[in-house]
């Protein structure tokens, strides 16, 4: 047994999950946390769950983090029994409590462990291939928004103080490239002025539409396409999952990256950067279906702002990409040598095309209403 199948077996039997431990391998392709996907047979066949290390250095209190994961979880089973939805152990995360009752382990490392039933016959996506899987995630993150409209932001830990502000990404990218602690600000000078012009314009847009006066929602503040679990038969959504980044903030946030992971046929690390194109038909999909699944909530300026939320988030995107590369790939998982700088090559690209577009963005959000 590997070394890291053992850690998973060990860590795993620390919490109530029936049945005999059979194997585990890795699971996913998120940047962040350590995910496996564990088999235990039991009567009837083989159930399988997803035991997670949460990864600290990104999450500095990984406790605020479950018990937020804990509380929306609670308040969607909560909204979903009482409308009667059929099936809801599909369409709701299932946190396994600890055998000392918790909802998580610390191992003898400091090291914090959580457990999910994992949803079968589901799966996520990483690109859509037709408008139909836009529209459908899309109408998920847009209904998760209006299950949790009820809920008190305050009640929510802030998880990651400054997350989603884009002049806020763009100093650190500034400092980054003063500090640079790795020795390559040189090698990407073009870069780091692309950003800050693209940035510059951005910013003039945003401030005209009315981002100032956007409301505070509790919101997902990480709507990347495969954050959403679809079911294998219908294509229909089932469930939102990755929930440790709910907490307050803005509808632009979520309907600016869920449409700069749905609306590119390419993949956000893309190195050929003449694949990077904005599909207007794809983004009609995602604003149909977002505003199907959010229903009459959106205020004015909320409506204002959906237009500019793609681009904003792909640059915000950009910048976060070239800091952890300046100061070493300390954050996002990278896969080979300069990952991080190919990921903010795509998503600059992306920005400026959405921009390119931004006209037909506007007419689409308005026919969507």
């Amino acid at each position: 047994m590997a070394s890291g199948e053992a850690r998973v077996a060990e860590i795993s039997r620390r919490f109530e999950i029936p049945g005999t431990f059979r194997g585990a391998a890795r699971h996913g392709s998120g940047h962040i946390h350590d995910t496996f996907v564990a088999d235990y047979e039991r009567a009837g066949g083989v159930s399988r769950y997803l035991i997670q290390r949460l990864n600290a250095h990104v999450f500095r209190d990984p406790i605020a983090v479950m018990q937020n994961a804990l509380r929306v979880t609670r308040h969607l089973r909560e909204g979903l029994e009482a409308q009667g939805v059929p099936d809801v152990s599909r369409r709701c995360l299932t946190f396994v409590p600890a055998r000392d009752a918790r909802a998580w382990v610390v191992d003898e490392e400091g090291a914090v462990w959580r457990a999910l039933v994992f949803i079968e016959r589901s799966h996520a996506l990483d690109t859509v291939a037709r408008p139909s899987q836009a529209h459908a995630a899309a109408r998920a993150f847009g209904a998760f928004v209006a299950a949790l409209a009820d809920l008190d932001p305050a009640s929510l830990a802030v998880t990651l103080p400054g997350f989603h502000d884009l002049a806020g990404r763009v100093r650190a990218l500034e400092a980054a490239a003063e500090a640079d602690a790795r020795g390559r600000a040189g090698a990407v000078q073009r870069e780091l002025e692309q950003t800050l012009s693209v940035h510059r314009r951005l910013q003039r847009l945003l401030d005209e539409a009315g981002f100032g006066a956007l409301p505070h929602r509790v919101v997902h503040n990480d709507c990347k396409l495969n954050n959403v679990l679809l079911d294998d038969r219908s294509g229909e959504p089932l469930c939102v999952i990755d929930l440790d980044t709910v907490m307050e903030g803005s509808v632009l946030c979520d309907f600016g990256d869920l449409v700069r992971t749905a609306t590119c046929p390419a993949p956000e690390d893309a190195r050929d950067l003449d694949s990077i194109a904005f599909d207007t038909e794809l983004f009609r999909a995602t604003a149909s279906g977002y505003r199907a699944g959010v229903g009459g909530l959106l205020t004015r300026e909320e409506l204002c702002i959906l237009p500019l939320s793609g681009p904003a988030l792909a640059l915000e995107t950009a910048a976060r990409f070239l800091a952890d590369h300046l100061e070493g790939d300390v954050y996002f998982r990278i896969h080979r040598p300069g990952h991080n700088l190919d990921r903010c090559r795509a998503q600059l690209r992306l920005a400026e095309r959405m921009l390119e577009a931004l006209g037909a963005a506007r007419r689409i959000v308005a026919e969507c209403g």
